[in-house]
């Protein structure tokens, strides 16, 4: 079973990456006169923002449902449960980001011309409404792709073919576009209540994010990379490129350990579930005989070294760039003080093979006696001097891309449209 990545899949991921960090300008913040009246009127939070946040939520849960699916049965269908699961998301995302924009743009112009983005000359929509739209487009239009794809070229052997590149930035920007959404009404005048309700709306788009960046990387972090320097690379860009922007926006003490925390839920609930019900490969060849969904692996304990980070933002009075160089540190040594020796436990301990962990989930046509099952290969263990090499670069590289987090942070702090 090959576990190793692969150099297209890297250099796909990083162009993923480098497109997902680009800024927008910081938009000119609105007069506090016209702020959104769903808020400073009393009134409640806009349906829009719940139908974003779980749409957000509906898209991740399937992606993994997807990828369990094709480990235990097989790509069976084009509509298959998980299939619908992920459109349902984008269709939500999108229906009621759209009727959004048609409500500013033909019932409250007016105060729409001062609190939304126009558009076209026409319409008038919260730019996190623009995200989710496009988004939501994007992840459609894969649908048919991705059928296409495979019947043209049969099944995928890397994660980001051109059709799931489609859908992944779709279903990116879909999340970060509820986040912004979201956003909008966090910086403005709040009851108590309604910053709570706005602040876990919050959460759940952002460890939704979290979880499909993470999973786009899945061929560096993976259990048996836990004992490599790219492993802590990866994790230190994909982890510090967002959190530290989330904790901002989200303007609570523990907003980082918040996130991360609803990010371990959420791959450890659906595994948990996933297990319990039955699924058997229909396309061969089939080596390994399974009578139940196999899950994702055991989620990484990000939400250590994120508390860590939430002590640092919450007492350092240092300008950004040390802060940012102590966010990094904190999370690549506490990252590798937990996962290093948690991935020896995963892999090679008989206590990790059970409903909880799940360390004895197997892909179906891959053979149930490979050599290194339940142990590491000798390529998966870095030398020492290869390891501290890793580190210090995923400190470096941590460091930039917490610095660009913290701005765009403070620009999450700012949006008003």
């Amino acid at each position: 079973m090959n576990d190793g990545p692969s150099r297209s899949t890297g250099a796909a991921f990083l162009l993923y990456l480098i497109m997902s960090i680009t800024i927008p300008t910081p938009l000119a913040p609105a007069p506090s006169a016209v702020r959104p009246r769903a808020i400073t009127s009393g009134k409640t939070i806009p349906i829009y923002l719940y139908a974003v946040s779980l749409a957000s939520l509906l898209t991740v849960v399937g992606v993994l449902w997807d990828i369990s699916w094709h480990r235990s049965i097989g790509r069976d269908k084009f509509l298959s449960p998980p299939h619908i699961l992920i459109y349902l998301g984008a269709i939500f995302a999108g229906v009621f980001s759209g009727l959004q924009v048609v409500y500013n743009s033909f019932y409250r112009k007016e105060v729409s011309k001062a609190t939304d983005v126009r558009v076209w000359g026409i319409f008038y929509s919260p730019l996190g409404g623009l995200f989710c739209i496009w988004g939501a487009i994007a992840m459609l239009t894969s649908a048919p792709f991705d059928d296409w794809w495979h019947s043209a070229y049969g099944l995928d052997v890397t994660i980001l073919s051109p059709p799931h590149t489609l859908l992944a930035m779709g279903m990116v920007f879909l999340q970060f576009g509820a986040c912004v959404s979201i956003c909008k009404y966090l910086n403005a005048e709040t009851t108590s209540g309604q910053r709570s309700l706005l602040q876990g709306l919050f959460i759940v788009s952002a460890f939704s994010l979290l979880c499909m960046v993470y999973t786009l990387g899945t061929d560096y972090l993976h259990v048996r990379g836990m004992r490599s320097g790219m492993f802590y690379c990866i994790g230190a860009v994909t982890s510090l490129l967002f959190l530290p922007a989330f904790g901002s926006a989200l303007r609570m003490r523990w907003g980082m350990t918040a996130v991360t925390g609803g990010y371990f839920l959420l791959v450890a609930i659906t595994n948990w579930v996933l297990q319990l019900f039955p699924a058997e490969p229909r396309l061969g060849p089939i080596l390994t005989h399974i009578t139940n969904f196999q899950p994702a692996q055991f989620p990484a304990l990000v939400f250590i070294p994120a508390m860590a980070m939430d002590l640092i933002l919450q007492r350092s009075k240092a300008n950004d760039w040390t802060k940012s160089l102590l966010l990094s540190i904190a999370f690549v040594g506490l990252l590798l003080a937990v996962q290093y020796p948690f991935s020896g436990f995963l892999l090679e301990s008989p206590h990790a093979r059970n409903w909880f962990f799940g360390a004895q989930t197997w892909y179906y046509g891959a053979s149930p006696d490979f050599p290194f099952r339940y142990r590491f290969r000798p390529g998966d263990i870095a030398s020492l001097p290869a390891l501290l090499k890793g580190l210090a670069i995923a400190v470096v590289a941590g460091a930039l891309c917490a610095r660009i987090s913290l701005r765009w942070g403070k620009w999450m702090q700012r949006i008003q449209r």
